[in-house]
């Protein structure tokens, strides 16, 4: 039988022949239909493990929160935890101008569980504890959560309460309803923000100062704010040491161009060097220069600019501090800072000097003074002589950049570790977190 019979055949059994068009209809519509279901499921099982997925990985929900009453608008850092997964700090800010309160017994919290898209369930991490913590006056406020064992992955949803006022018990949060304390309602009657977290999931950032018996306002906020904002500074600081070092070759190189350049047997002499600039060199490798991937680029220098400083930035850390290098004995950091801004009033700097030189030809006569500067025949060194005078500024514009805004900078991250340091405040109560099983 041939191939067409057979077919003829299989055709008329299974009544796919064109006498049976409503059968053949029916089969091909089954088919398509088992298909579409079973493309459905697929899809299901994938948006659920997609689901599953990122509630693992994903550890912030809302990075950002407005103040229901005060509208007050913030922004949360990130969830941070310790290796063991059970403890938890979330690090939000305002800025550093808004009206809040800096004492931490006036917050409270409430904590309930959510799904991943943040409709309320029950808390699977039992016995979870919490403290509400101040860091100073720098708008920085964090609420650190602990509990017996490893967070689940699940979303939480974590309301806070600014409210000096409020009194409250374990006693009243029992028998109150909880749209009452925490629901829709009580963010028209009570200051408060609401954010979504997943202290369980895998994105969370592991910190060293979670792993402390005792939690450390200062070293937290060193690790989270500081520690980022120093190796900013600190780049900045590397990449002007960098400019400051061309400036000085280009300097060198131009000087070398006196005596080389002459115009019917003239030459400029060599001029006397600006005080604030002489002697200074700048050793040592960039990043990419170096074997090991490390700057050691160093500028040494007898001279510092008005209103700059010089210290040994790369031996130490804001961590550990830089100003109790700087402050004389018996005077406080705070009258030091004022009296270096102070020495800015009046100055006039370098510019005044390199204004001042006396560019005098082999000669003895002076090029600024006896010749024309539009004189074409005296051109070449007259070129000399501006790019000599330019790399003085540009060296001195780059040096006292690093030596007051850039090191100020780094100064300034140590007096923010010190106000943490002194004024930070804790509400570790235990009826400051109520949660929600």
């Amino acid at each position: 039988m041939s191939i067409n019979d057979r077919l003829t055949a299989f055709g008329k059994v299974f009544r796919l022949d064109s006498h049976h068009a409503i059968e053949r209809f029916g089969l091909f519509f089954g088919v398509l239909t088992l298909a579409g279901v079973l493309l459905l499921a697929a899809s299901g099982v994938s948006a659920i493990t997609a689901g599953r997925d990122t509630l693992a990985e994903r550890a912030l929900w809302t990075p950002k929160f407005t103040t229901s009453k005060t509208q007050l608008s913030g922004d949360v850092d990130g969830v941070y935890t310790n290796r063991r997964k059970n403890k938890a700090l979330v690090m939000m800010h305002f800025d550093d101008r808004a009206k809040i309160s800096y004492d931490a017994s006036d917050y409270k919290a409430f904590l309930l569980g959510s799904d991943d898209k943040l409709k309320t369930e029950k808390l699977k991490t039992p016995g979870v504890t919490g403290s509400f913590h101040v860091f100073g006056a720098t708008g920085y406020v964090g609420v650190v959560l602990e509990s017996q064992r490893a967070f689940e992955p699940q979303v939480l949803n974590l309301t806070i309460r600014a409210n000096a006022e409020l009194s409250f018990s374990k006693q009243r949060a029992a028998g109150a309803n909880a749209d009452e304390l925490i629901g829709d309602r009580s963010f028209a009657k009570y200051d408060q923000w609401r954010i979504f977290l997943n202290p369980g999931a895998s994105g969370t950032t592991t910190i060293d100062s979670l792993d402390a018996a005792k939690f450390d306002a200062a070293r937290a906020y060193y690790e989270v704010v500081l520690e980022q904002e120093e190796t900013k500074a600190r780049d900045a600081l590397d990449e002007k040491l960098g400019e400051m070092r061309t400036s000085l070759t280009q300097i060198s190189s131009y000087s070398k161009d006196l005596a080389t350049t002459k115009v019917d047997g003239l030459f400029l002499r060599p001029p006397t060097v600006p005080a604030s600039i002489a002697g200074d060199q700048v050793t040592g490798e960039t990043t990419a220069e170096s074997k090991a991937g490390e700057s050691t680029l160093a500028l040494h220098t007898t001279k510092v600019v008005p209103g700059g400083f010089k210290f040994d930035w790369r031996s130490s850390n804001v961590e550990a501090g830089y100003l109790d290098q700087l402050v004389p004995k018996g005077q406080s950091y705070v009258d030091y800072l004022q009296t270096k801004a102070a020495e800015t009033a009046g100055t006039t700097g370098t510019s005044s000097e390199i204004s001042d030189i006396a560019w005098t030809l082999s000669n003895g006569k002076s090029l600024t003074t006896d010749y024309r500067t539009s004189d074409v025949t005296m051109r070449p060194l007259t070129t000399v002589m501006n790019n000599l005078s330019q790399a003085y500024q540009d060296y001195y514009a780059s040096k006292s950049k690093y030596q007051s805004d850039l090191l100020l900078g780094l100064l300034k991250l140590d007096v923010d570790l010190r106000d943490v340091r002194t004024n930070n405040t804790t509400n570790a109560d235990e009826d400051f977190l109520v949660t929600y099983s």
